[in-house]
């Protein structure tokens, strides 16, 4: 019988496709519960159109709110109240996927060493980058109908009835950015010498456009700065209430231009070269090189100094606006049940609303937790790994290592943040225990290390659905806390997710009792996942 063989180009797609698709999956149904499951809440706590207009007239009277948050005018219609509520969140985590997706296949695998062997071949270097993009376009297709499906089927709802066309542009209007940025990792990917550094690149315009974005929703009269942000131009877009189809042309012409740029520049480096000259050679620096697990503490030092850098921010922005958010909920008894029902207490509205921010500090936290496990699988599978097991390291060593110091720093920035909520409070004279704020901090770590327990677990048995076990934990989680705020909920259902066990209220102390039942769930799921590991072969990509 005849072998079937794949053509080059063809299996070069195929890879490519292969490479993305997991992130794609995740991607795109994360982005069809988040958008789609507002408006059903949204049409229950504000079921007339009296209360949706109290709802955004007191909106109005804290503007600054909309750095994180869409158009105040979206908020009046469940159709399209998720667009003020997620639009923001979303399309800068499917602008960082973009960003992610195209400079790990460019450069990501020339550093690896992988499109040397390619395009020694029948290709060149260009063609096989072209390749691997239409490969990654496959799952970025996959992942807009996905999101597009869920938003279409619960916006099908009577009380919301978002149409087939609409929630189409909506997604479409979600998934621009990630072009945008895709667009800007293939051209950083030739600008760069490493993937690192070109991904630092496409972050430093991300990270300005958001903030251009986000400064013009603040700001009435900044509104027409949305015109320069890939972020602004979905606000515009706005596809539910006046749909302005003429702002998808911006992202379209600079894809077609920045595609075909970057890989004419592609053509024209060298295999393993960059058109930003940089040295190939660095100064030797044996810092943290004495053992295994000080080697662990310098290569994620960097990242935490930018986690913390970020979480820390967020933290602050959120307290510094607290008594701001709390006048202005005041206006909307509806709103205030959900932000009491979120943060877990009805006391103080600026306590409240604390605890309403402190839901996203964890959500941070079990991000943070879930790509850190990610790295401790992509050793393993880019077989960084084999050059520590050649040394005298038993594997358990490892991996229990790398579990302490994820553990470790997410216990720090936790301690951080609880401190700083409590220094910027006593600055507003907002009198809080600190404590009760550190002993949450600490029993948040609870939830965070179920979530790694979760995640070793499944690295022990299954290696390759290892991060994806503790993302589909952290979006059910998010999905619960948020329906639980306006619909009744099975207890079951409550407990099955993390942020159950998180207490939001800063003026309660922790159920250290529950603290004592996550830690020892964790640690047996540590240990199964561990023992599993020393047992099982080292999977490669």
């Amino acid at each position: 019988m005849a072998t079937k063989t794949l053509s080059t180009n063809r299996s070069i797609r195929r890879f490519g496709f292969r490479q993305t698709l997991r992130g794609a999956l995740i991607l795109g149904f994360l982005t069809g519960i988040m958008m789609g499951a507002q408006g059903a809440a949204y049409a229950e706590a504000y079921p007339d159109q009296h209360s949706r207009d109290l709802f955004v007239a007191s909106l109005k009277e804290a503007p600054a709110l909309g750095f994180m948050a869409g158009e105040i005018r979206d908020a009046g219609s469940p159709a399209s109240y998720s667009i003020y509520k997620s639009i923001a969140l979303m399309t800068l985590i499917t602008s960082i996927w973009g960003l992610l997706t195209t400079t790990r296949l460019l450069r990501g695998q020339e550093e690896d060493g992988r499109l040397e062997n390619i395009v020694a071949g029948k290709t060149t270097k260009s063609a096989a980058s072209a390749q691997l993009l239409i490969g990654a376009s496959y799952s970025l297709v996959i992942a807009f109908l996905i999101a597009w499906l869920i938003i279409a089927g619960l916006g099908a709802v009577p009380k919301v009835e978002l149409s087939a066309g609409a929630a189409g542009l909506l997604t479409l209007g979600v998934f621009l950015p990630g072009l945008f940025f895709a667009g800007v990792g293939v051209l950083t990917s030739q600008l760069a010498l490493t993937r690192r550094r070109a991904l630092y690149y496409g972050l430093v315009p991300l990270l300005a456009f958001f903030v251009l974005r986000g400064a013009a929703n603040s700001v009435s009269d900044w509104d027409h700065l949305k015109r320069f942000s890939p972020f602004g131009w979905t606000d515009l877009l706005n596809p539910v209430l006046d749909a302005q189809v003429k702002w998808v042309i911006p992202t379209i012409i600079f894809t077609i231009i920045v595609l075909p740029l970057g890989l004419y520049l592609a053509k024209k480096r060298d295999l393993g070269a960059s058109i930003i000259h940089e040295s190939e050679f660095a100064k030797s620096r044996f810092f943290l090189l004495g053992s295994s697990f000080k080697y662990m503490i310098r290569q994620n030092s960097g990242t935490f100094i930018w986690w913390s850098l970020g979480t820390l921010s967020y933290v602050a922005l959120l307290t510094a606006i607290a008594k701001i958010g709390a006048d202005t909920l005041s206006n909307s008894p509806t709103f205030t049940q959900i932000i009491g029902s979120l943060s877990g207490t009805y006391e103080d509205l600026v306590v409240a609303f604390l605890g309403f921010g402190g839901l996203f500090t964890a959500l941070i936290l079990l991000v943070m937790a879930a790509v850190y496990m990610g790295n401790v699988r992509q050793e393993e599978a880019k077989n960084y790994l084999d050059n520590l097991l050649v040394q005298p390291v038993r594997r358990s060593s490892w991996l229990l290592g790398r579990l302490t110091i994820i553990t470790m720093m997410v216990g720090i920035l936790s301690l951080l943040a609880g401190y700083l909520v409590w220094q910027i409070a006593t600055w507003q004279n907002v009198s809080l225990d600190l404590g009760i704020l550190l002993q949450n901090a600490i029993a948040l770590t609870g939830s965070v290390l179920l979530l790694i327990g979760i995640g070793t677990f499944f690295y022990g048995l299954l290696p390759r659905f290892a991060a994806i076990s503790m993302y589909i934990a952290i979006v059910w989680a998010f999905v619960v806390d948020v329906l639980k705020s306006f619909f009744s909920l099975n207890d079951f259902i409550d407990k099955t997710s993390l942020l159950h066990y998180v207490s939001f209220a800063p003026t309660k102390s922790p159920d250290w009792s529950m603290f004592a039942w996550l830690i020892t769930i964790s640690i047996v799921l540590i240990v199964i996942g561990t023992v599993a590991f020393t047992r099982r072969d080292i999977v490669s990509e």
